[in-house]
């Protein structure tokens, strides 16, 4: 009598093989995952030790020459942005230097500078500042009104030393262009690119997160985390980091020219509240329209699949998120962010 493995309840023997396979390799993929995000968030942390650091450093050699007068003085602020410019750049390339190392990847394994064509750069500019002018406002609106949970906004605004020439260029290129670069190779390029092989959902909101708990102050969190959402999707798309480089400058360069604006008594108060205003209505009508343009020339440029080279992975997106915050690297770095943030909070002394 032949045994009919077909029969019943019994599963055909390659069955069984099939879901060992599978969960073997849906438990292969959550490791990995788990392990790469790990790194990540100790190079996350270690990139925020190393500015907090390099910055106390730089204070103390200057304390124990007696200069310590050139950096906080305001007649001496040039010498301030070439502090800020130097400790930017220091403060990414050697976290980035041992987790490429230790990571055994190569920068053009996770990083894409691919050439976008002006046609799509110019509508997704408009987009992507759109984007970040109503986060702007969103969040401006939330802050100032911290007062009434008993909190007090002690983030710094955007100020310049003096109103000459030199001294607003190096403000552009110490608070707009510099950290646009260094900030988008962090986490667009390390982080993002790195978590992209596990999907471009996983990577877009991922990188978002960290970029945001990054920023370590209650206002700017949302702002940053919404950008951060902005700045990875553009580049999942067009697969190179270039686009947002390019918002993160012009949103940036929004900022330092309103605080150029007032600081140097360039124009009134009232009138810099006209401009920027101005600027927000535009940026967000250029949006639309770009939304409406993008949306039309590809239908499925506003849609994300998690297929990579046409493989699908066995693990749910929940799995990933699970398996990308729930690992020693990302919550040493969340912890410390969140320790950092509620310190930064100032609670409104009534008395």
């Amino acid at each position: 009598m032949i045994n009919n493995q077909f029969s019943g309840n019994n599963m055909p023997f390659y069955g069984n093989n099939l879901n060992y396979n599978r969960n073997f390799k849906k438990e292969f993929q959550y490791d990995n995952l788990k392990q790469r995000s790990s790194g990540l968030g100790f190079f996350v942390f270690a990139y925020s030790l190393t500015m907090t650091v390099s910055a106390m450093i730089v204070v103390e050699v200057f304390k124990a020459f007696g200069s310590a007068k050139y950096i906080y003085s305001d007649n001496y602020s040039i010498l301030t942005y070439f502090m800020d410019i130097f400790i930017s750049v220091f403060a990414v390339v050697v976290p980035a230097f041992f987790y490429i190392k230790l990571s055994r990847n190569s920068l053009n394994d996770i990083i894409s500078t691919k050439y976008v064509k002006q046609k799509s750069m110019i509508p997704i500019l408009f987009l992507g500042m759109g984007g970040a002018m109503i986060a702007n406002v969103a969040t401006s609106v939330i802050a100032d009104n911290f007062s009434l949970f008993g909190i007090e906004n002690t983030s710094s605004g955007l100020t310049i030393g003096d109103s000459s020439v030199l001294s607003i260029v190096l403000n552009i290129i110490s608070t707009a262009i510099v950290p646009a670069f260094a900030e988008e190779f962090a986490f667009r390029g390390i982080v993002m690119g790195s978590l992209r092989k596990f999907g471009d959902t996983t990577a877009v909101i991922g990188s978002a997160i960290l970029f945001g708990a990054m920023h370590q102050n209650i206002s700017q969190i949302p702002f940053a985390f919404i950008l951060g959402l902005i700045f990875a999707y553009v580049d999942c798309k067009f697969n190179s980091i270039l686009p947002s480089i390019a918002i993160h400058f012009l949103n940036n360069l929004y900022a330092v020219s309103m605080s150029i604006l007032r600081d140097a008594n360039i124009v009134s108060d009232y009138a810099a509240t006209i401009i920027s205003y101005s600027l927000i209505i535009f940026f967000c009508i250029a949006g639309f329209i770009s939304y409406i343009v993008l949306a039309k020339n590809d239908k499925n440029f506003f849609k994300m699949s998690d297929k990579k080279d046409g493989i699908v992975s066995e693990l749910s997106l929940k799995e990933k998120m699970t398996a990308f915050l729930v690992n020693p690297g990302i919550i040493l770095s969340l912890v410390l962010f969140l320790i950092t943030t509620i310190t930064n909070l100032g609670l409104i002394n009534n008395g």
